[in-house]
């Protein structure tokens, strides 16, 4: 009998080839898999550290309302603080452009947008230097600060529009959470901003005492 020729034949030869092809293409996929799990794990973390911070940054100016009194044209005297569900406007410092040694106009506000995943919305921020005036018309110096000042995205990507409450220390029934703040000689106790809720989900509330209520609240311990 006939002994076989030492060496692979060609269908060895393509078999092997082939089986090397798909093992290098698993590994490759495997590969990629695990790329794009870090990919998503670390774009999750920066998102998350965004969110942090935009929060922190919300949180301090939230806490920054300076009590100064101004007179509206329904001759009104109030503090320079106003707000609804949706928008907020109050005079305070910034200390991040001049040391503090200004006051200025802060408005936070509302946009929708329509993005590939849906409708979502951001929570802006925008600013100009603050100018005592005889009287105050609120309705024209909100659209003067859309006009003239350049948005600050704080918050963006919100499936939900965020809702504003103020806590109000001398309602009739106790303290009690309104809905908007107008026409006040002082400021709120507390702010609260609230994501809307879904079905079955935690809702993170932030919740801010303005510093000057912050002490007349320890004050009166």
């Amino acid at each position: 009998m006939k002994r076989r020729a030492q060496g692979f034949t060609l269908i060895e030869l393509m078999v092997a080839l082939t089986l090397t092809t798909l093992v290098a293409m698993l590994a490759y996929g495997g590969l990629q898999i695990t790329l794009d799990s870090w990919q998503r794990a670390e774009a999750r973390q920066q998102a998350m550290e965004l969110r942090s911070l935009s929060q922190s940054l919300l949180r301090r100016l939230l806490e920054s309302p300076v009590p100064f009194s101004v007179t509206d044209d329904e001759e009104v005297a109030q503090a320079a603080f106003r707000g609804d569900e949706g928008t907020l406007l109050f005079v305070a410092r910034l200390p991040a452009l001049d040391q503090g040694e200004r006051l200025y106009w802060i408005q936070f506000a509302q946009e929708k947008q329509l993005t590939p995943k849906g409708l979502r919305w951001r929570l802006l921020m925008r600013y100009l230097p603050f100018e005592e005036r005889q009287t105050l018309n609120w309705a024209l110096l909100e659209q003067t600060l859309v006009d003239s000042a350049e948005p600050r995205v704080l918050l963006d990507g919100m499936p939900r529009a965020w809702r504003f409450a103020y806590l109000d220390p001398r309602a009739e029934r106790g303290s009690e959470w309104l809905t908007e703040w107008r026409q006040r000689g002082d400021l709120p106790m507390l702010i609260r901003l609230t994501p809307a809720k879904r079905r079955g989900e935690a809702v993170g509330e932030l919740v801010v005492a303005p510093r000057e209520r912050a002490h007349a609240i320890l004050g009166s311990r």
